[in-house]
């Protein structure tokens, strides 16, 4: 029995730790302006974000409850680099600018695999900040800056 139990804790870790990291993204997002639908602050992509990622892990853990699947090994890697690359997103892009911030977000969930080689990791940086500030800050006015 507990063996059993163990093995269902094991096989809901990942689901967890996604609402954990769901939680904590909400959680931050309401230190920024949340804006509304019509003028969105800077706050309001990381509360979106952090609310799916909570009802995808319970949609997961739900899930789970009713099909039992035997998981593979938890990646630790992929996990703890996104979550690094969310996490510095948010934390600079006050301080740094939203370039800088974005690069370090790509370069971070980037290193989830290995093997990236940093010439185009640092084209990916460059052209997914461009598109991102002309996305969120031009097309959709979130009022953040390009550099600190």
């Amino acid at each position: 029995m507990a063996r059993q139990f163990k093995q269902h804790l094991h096989s809901m870790l990942p689901a967890l730790l996604l609402a954990l990291l769901g939680l904590a993204a909400s959680l931050a997002a309401f230190s920024y302006d949340v804006g509304s639908f019509t003028r969105m602050g800077p706050g309001f992509f990381p509360l979106v974000l952090g609310i799916t990622l909570v009802l995808l892990s319970i949609g997961i853990i739900a899930r789970d409850f009713d099909h039992h699947v035997h998981l593979p090994a938890f990646a630790w890697r992929p996990f703890l680099a996104v979550s690094a690359g969310i996490l510095a997103w948010v934390f600079m892009v006050e301080t740094l600018g939203f370039f800088i911030a974005s690069a370090c977000q790509v370069i971070g969930c980037a290193l989830a695999l290995p093997g990236s080689h940093w010439r185009g990791l640092l084209i990916l940086a460059a052209v997914l900040s461009t598109g991102g500030y002309l996305l969120f800050v031009v097309q959709l006015g979130v009022p953040l800056s390009a550099f600190g």
